[in-house]
């Protein structure tokens, strides 16, 4: 879906996809940027007036529930209030989580100062980095626009309905403003819960390394039609490049697959790009996403390192690494994705490489420049990314890089399966399944609703009255000395259910009457519901079980002795069952 953006009051709308950018050179604006006369107008101008004029409004599309607005910064009020200094008066929005600002290329970069209103009032003003994670200019991506990256609102489950913007320096051409929120969907708290827990091995692989979970496109609902239609490959993967957002720390799990619909909204609709600009982003909990289109597996040319996407993929970890360190998951989890995508090439994770750059704002086109095959984004453009908490530890990173790659390699040759009805006393038996090497030390740990049984650690399990009405299954790790483990989780296809007791009582009376009262039982059952059909002779009735109790009523029985049968079904959670009695 083509994706407008209109503001209340104007009706107007934007393009979808404009003619976009290689972004400019100029150095990201710091804290200390201010001058002393600027800061004095900053305090000047701390207390925001009234902005004329309507609510800004975010317009989402239908799918992936992410609003975004585009707008041209002096249409919003933005005025000199001394020379140099321009200023928005403080502007109401719906829902705003993620700002950024674009300009025509090739002029002189502006410097910008943002900040929000939140339900906590008005942050500090937050300065937007200068776009430095970029395509190269002869694939087409790119031209004719600059901009900054995108600035997350913090904390980030406290959207802001408030924004107030600051230009210094320079005033450039088409000076916009894009505003975006992704809403959350139901799938994303699904996801962040199975990612927070699990263990599975991926079923992608190369040169004997297993891959790790790497969660895909789908699983964070990207809108394909926003993306071209097709992919760019290289042909070969020389490097890994590692980034950082530049902002979005402190993010809830569940939120991070919104987060990223809203870079992969910025990178397409605001800066007119192919896709997604990151081959993978990880988050501080460890998780690996797949970002831009083509299949996790092959050499995706990105658009996150310019003049050096050629030969090389994208790790971008989610958040301002200037601010806060990475978390020992993250490093973990850039170790193992580098290892993998390195072990399909005979990359060497403590080498170095010779590139050719494509033209970049560090080595100009046709420089051959000598670089770490794991190296941060600095070392090939002019800017401060992956931050001075995460560049420190790419040393500490390749080491760990390769000693996945020396280390002896554990796979599963063939998954198991579980056999076995999921039903009350029966017995849940582990089969088939491998690892190589065949030596290699297998374990198993039964859970209930994804909670595990201590006690249950052998290759059966006897299904017991608390597992009813859950969901059973089973981890079966792979152990061998040196080698990381690896681990399959088999879940069943059904909740547990218990075994009824089906009990009847039928008592004559006058005149030809005879009433029927069954009882439900059911272990790890409180209340049996479901249905019974009770029958004497030819005749039936089809009566409900409530809280285990159940009443049929005939009439016109003859005297004399009668069978009568009792058939039960449609329980939660309970399988059928059956009694035999008579009238008398």
């Amino acid at each position: 879906m083509r994706l407008g953006a209109v503001d209340d009051d104007s009706g107007a709308s934007l393009p979808h996809r404009r003619q976009v950018l290689r972004a400019a050179t100029a150095s990201v604006l710091g804290a200390g940027a201010v001058t002393a006369a600027g800061a004095g107008i900053l305090r000047a101008l701390d207390s925001p007036g009234s902005r004329p004029g309507s609510r800004l409004q975010l317009q989402a599309d239908g799918g992936s529930q992410v609003g975004i607005l585009e707008r041209d910064l002096r249409s919003l009020h933005l005025a000199e209030s001394e020379p140099g200094i321009w200023q928005t008066p403080a502007l109401d929005t719906s829902q705003v989580t993620m700002v950024g600002f674009t300009w025509r290329d090739a002029v002189r970069p502006p410097k910008i100062l943002v900040r929000f209103r939140t339900s906590g009032g008005w942050s500090l003003w937050r300065p937007a980095p200068i776009l430095r994670d970029l395509p190269d200019p002869r694939t087409g991506e790119g031209i004719g626009k600059a901009g900054t990256s995108p600035l997350v609102v913090q904390p980030y489950r406290r959207p802001a309905d408030g924004i107030q913007v600051r230009v210094t320096g320079s005033l450039p051409p088409e000076l916009s403003i894009t505003l975006i929120h992704a809403a959350r969907l139901a799938a994303d708290a699904r996801i962040a819960t199975e990612a927070a827990r699990s263990s599975a091995p991926s079923t992608l692989r190369a040169a004997g390394i297993a891959a790790p979970t790497i969660y895909s496109r789908a699983q964070w609902g990207a809108d394909e039609s926003w993306r071209d239609p097709t992919p760019r490959y290289n042909n070969t993967i020389l490097q890994a490049h590692v980034h950082h957002s530049a902002s979005g720390n402190g993010v809830a799990q569940a939120d991070v697959p919104a987060l990223i619909r809203s870079y992969y909204s910025y990178h397409t609709k605001t800066l007119g790009w192919a896709d997604l600009g990151y081959n993978f982003l990880i988050d501080s909990f460890g998780t690996i996403w797949e970002g831009r289109y083509g299949g996790a597996d092959r050499p995706v040319r990105g658009a996150h390192t310019l003049g050096f996407n050629a030969a090389s993929t994208g790790l971008c970890v989610i958040g301002d690494l200037d601010q806060v360190p990475p978390t020992p998951a993250t490093l973990d989890a850039l170790a193992r994705l580098a290892a993998w995508k390195l072990s399909m090439y005979a990359g060497d994770p403590l080498g170095s490489v010779a590139v050719t750059s494509e033209g970049s704002d560090k080595f100009p086109a046709g420089r051959v420049v000598t670089l770490p095959v794991i190296d941060g984004h600095r070392d090939t453009n002019d800017t401060a990314c992956p931050g001075g908490n995460l560049y420190p530890q790419l040393p500490n990173l390749r080491i760990a890089t390769a000693a996945l790659l020396a280390a002896p390699t554990l796979a599963l040759a063939q998954p198991f399966v579980v056999a076995g009805k999921a039903i009350l006393g029966r017995t849940l038996t582990v089969t088939g399944g491998a690892f190589t090497p065949t030596s290699a030390t297998v374990s198993y740990l039964w859970t209930r609703a994804g909670v595990p049984i201590p006690e249950a650690t052998g290759p059966t399990y006897v299904v017991a009255a608390a597992d009813v009405g859950a969901l059973l299954g089973v981890v079966v790790s792979g152990f061998v000395p040196g080698a990381t483990p690896i681990s399959q989780t088999v879940t069943a296809s059904k909740p547990c259910r218990s075994v009824p007791v089906v009990t009847l009582r039928a008592q004559r009376r006058p005149p030809g009457q005879v009433v029927v009262h069954v009882r439900i039982a059911a272990p790890g059952v409180a209340a049996p519901d479901g249905q019974v059909v009770v029958r004497i002779g030819s005749r039936q009735r089809k009566v409900r079980v409530e809280k285990g109790k159940a009443i049929a009523r005939f009439t016109d029985i003859r005297p004399g002795r009668s069978q009568v049968q009792v058939t039960y079904s449609r329980g939660t959670s309970i399988r059928s069952g059956s009694a035999v009695g008579w009238v008398r």
